[in-house]
């Protein structure tokens, strides 16, 4: 484990992240994403998978597959409050390990719970957001803590994602609502079943045209059939933060 201020060492294990902002807490990620200045709170991130670089998208605890693709000023799986007891204020539901920085101050740790006072709130509820594999969500989107957006769905800009979204799907509006589906669906079970994410495409690049959906899918499974097409295997990392320093740990094994 080595600690370094940021950017270079993230940009030497092939993160691109730097600046205010950036990953918080634990960020764990396959090789390469991109990050740029936006706000990752313990996060995960597979290969490939890219923020926009203008703006400020925020995402906490959130699962993101190979190739996702997330447009600026989103905000993704934030914490949510109990509308239900007696105040939806942190102080009457919190614990210090959910927000140590408030507990910080002695007036919020003499009203706050104490750590053994036992389950809270948070622990009754999805804690976990899933953008799936070349997921895209459009800039200034909104997406529910809890919800799951399937494999290659696509979120339309200024949308507010309040329920899982199928694979393939395109979805806008507020609350989002699926319009269509990007493909057939004999295409759709067809790219479902190849996962073609989880293999490495590089060394085919010149034999297709990525361009045309149905050859390259034929193309791949057949590749696939044959036993040629070899999985991605990507070096993977965990970073932490600490203020301005990061901690790099290599992970022993891909995320997916």
């Amino acid at each position: 484990m080595v600690e370094t201020p940021p950017p270079q060492n993230l940009l030497d294990c092939g993160l691109m992240a730097a600046g205010v902002g950036g990953p918080v807490g634990r960020l764990d990620f396959e090789r390469p994403a991109w990050t740029f200045t936006h706000h990752l709170k313990d996060c995960t991130l597979g290969a490939f998978t890219f923020f926009n670089s203008g703006g400020h998208t925020a995402a906490y605890r959130v699962h993101f597959g190979r190739y996702a693709q997330i447009g600026e000023s989103s905000i993704l799986g934030p914490p949510e409050h109990p509308m239900d007891g007696f105040s939806s204020h942190p102080f009457a539901f919190t614990r210090p390990r959910y927000l140590p920085k408030m507990y910080e101050f002695e007036d919020f740790r003499r009203l706050a719970p104490e750590a053994d006072d036992g389950p809270s709130y948070v622990d009754t509820v999805p804690n976990d957001t899933w953008i799936g594999h070349e997921a895209y969500v459009g800039a200034c989107s909104f997406v529910k803590r809890g919800v799951r957006i399937g494999d290659g769905a696509c979120i339309g800009a200024g949308s507010v994602v309040t329920r899982d979204v199928p694979p393939y799907a395109i979805a806008v509006g507020s609350p989002a609502r699926v319009i269509r589906m990007r493909f057939t669906d004999t295409i759709i079970e067809r790219m479902l079943a190849l996962q073609w994410w989880r293999y490495d495409l590089a060394p085919f690049k010149r034999e297709v045209d990525f361009t045309q959906v149905e050859p390259t899918l034929a193309f791949f499974e057949g590749k696939l059939a044959e036993g040629a097409l070899p999985l991605l295997v990507p070096p993977t990392f965990r970073v932490q933060r600490r203020q301005d320093q990061y901690s790099v740990t290599p992970l022993p094994q891909p995320l997916f």
